[in-house]
């Protein structure tokens, strides 16, 4: 038989199972990541190797069993040949199950629980899946070296505050335990749930006397934490803030301006990385999308996330075709320079190899920004 050409090979459908309508939690997260895969696609013509590309949506909820039911849908219905997203844990974790028993290549392009890509003792019946690559980062992988970090540069005691949840307990775990490999330790926790107090939580704070404080927490309660910290003056009274790359996010950053100065965190991304691909990036998506509000729609961590994951999918098939076990092999060979810098998956996990950033928030007004001071290279997940 004659091969089949590019312009009569069959469609590629990619399932795309993300919060992006509306009502769904982290509906934010879900359209900017909804975005990049569509403006991926675009800037390739509509063709990934060769075949013309087609997307099946599906809304992800804030249950993992109904996840499960949301992917089913998407390759047994909607006829999907790989599928990408997922921003929460619960959802990652089913869906790596169902994947795994399947058969089907799930790219998750934002979940950071550990546990995703390790092999845990006694977990059953998929962790880890080699169905599965992650393309954003671990819970431990952005918190861990900013701890060894931290401790090199003589700050060894910290007084630590996190979410009441896996990140925020995975994330303050790991950089205690980066802390301790240069004699560092904790002198305190405290767990808030979301929505938290913030002027008490920052009194806590306030009222102990170890003067470097980490923070994990995300979107609104960041906000949030940013906004009480400042309130307090706790800058003037001597208390320095890192944390999490989540901590001083893009759009965080854009809410709270300038009372983020100072902070440092740590991050596979940031929007002053001088790369072509990050400069490209940069000017090319503001332009594609705006805001509700109707200004130009930002890139931050999120996009940069499922576009990595677009373009290993990409580099993928170009060698593979769809076939899961042909494509599971092509995905761990992908690599490239891209917005963040070097990509690559690690061939036993299947989690990305990061470079973490050490950032540090400088400037005033609508130039606030977190500037790339320092860089850990190639951070692999322990995997264990």
């Amino acid at each position: 038989s004659e091969p089949v050409s590019p312009s009569s090979a069959p469609p590629l459908t990619i399932g795309l199972l993300l919060p992006f309508t509306e009502s769904a939690l982290n509906n934010e997260l879900g359209v900017a990541q909804k975005r990049a895969a569509e403006l991926y696609v675009q800037q390739q013509g509509g063709m990934l190797a060769g075949r013309p590309v087609q997307f099946a949506y599906s809304d992800e909820s804030v249950n993992g069993p109904l996840d499960v039911t949301k992917a089913t849908i998407l390759v047994e219905q909607e006829h999907s040949d790989v599928i990408l997203g997922l921003i929460g844990d619960d959802g990652a974790n089913s869906v790596r199950t169902y994947v795994d028993g399947k058969h089907i290549v799930f790219i998750d392009t934002n979940a950071s629980g550990n546990a995703l890509t390790r092999a845990t003792p006694g977990c059953t019946p998929a962790c880890a899946s080699r169905y599965l690559f992650r393309s954003s980062f671990s819970n431990w992988q952005l918190s861990e070296p900013l701890g060894e970090w931290a401790a090199k540069q003589g700050r060894t005691t910290f007084y630590t505050v996190a979410a009441a949840d896996t990140f925020g307990a995975e994330s303050t775990a790991a950089f205690v335990e980066g802390l301790a490999t240069g004699g560092g330790k904790a002198t305190g926790h405290s767990a808030v749930a979301s929505g938290g107090d913030w002027t008490k939580v920052v009194a806590t704070i306030k009222a102990q006397t170890t003067k470097d404080v980490y923070a994990a927490f995300v979107g609104a309660d960041a906000e949030g934490f940013i906004g009480a910290w400042t309130a307090a003056r706790m800058s003037s009274a001597g208390y320095e803030l890192v944390g999490p790359g989540q901590l001083t996010d893009t759009d965080v950053v854009a809410a709270v301006k300038d009372q983020a100065a100072g902070i440092t965190t740590s991050l596979f991304w940031a929007s002053s990385l001088g790369t072509p691909e990050n400069r490209a990036l940069l000017d090319l998506f503001p332009k594609t999308y705006q805001k509700e509000d109707g200004t130009a729609a930002s890139v931050n961590a999120y996009v940069v996330e499922m576009w990595d994951a677009m373009r290993a999918l990409d580099q993928a098939l170009q060698s593979s075709g769809t076939l899961a076990d042909s494509l599971v092999t092509a995905l761990e060979g992908a690599t490239f320079t891209g917005a963040r810098g070097t990509f690559t998956f690690d061939r036993t996990t299947h989690n990305v190899v990061d470079d973490i950033y050490i950032r540090k928030v400088t400037g005033t007004g609508s130039t606030v920004t977190n500037a790339v001071i320092d860089t850990i290279h190639a951070v692999t997940d322990p995997g264990q």
